[in-house]
């Protein structure tokens, strides 16, 4: 159960990093 929960939690992690990236890059154009 650990695993998977810490595993979950690296997805959204990773997620929300995209996402800011993608967002960032968005407000550049």
């Amino acid at each position: 159960m650990v695993g998977v929960v810490g595993s979950l939690n690296v997805s959204v992690a990773a997620g929300i990093i995209l996402y800011e990236i993608l967002k960032k890059q968005g407000r550049r154009k």
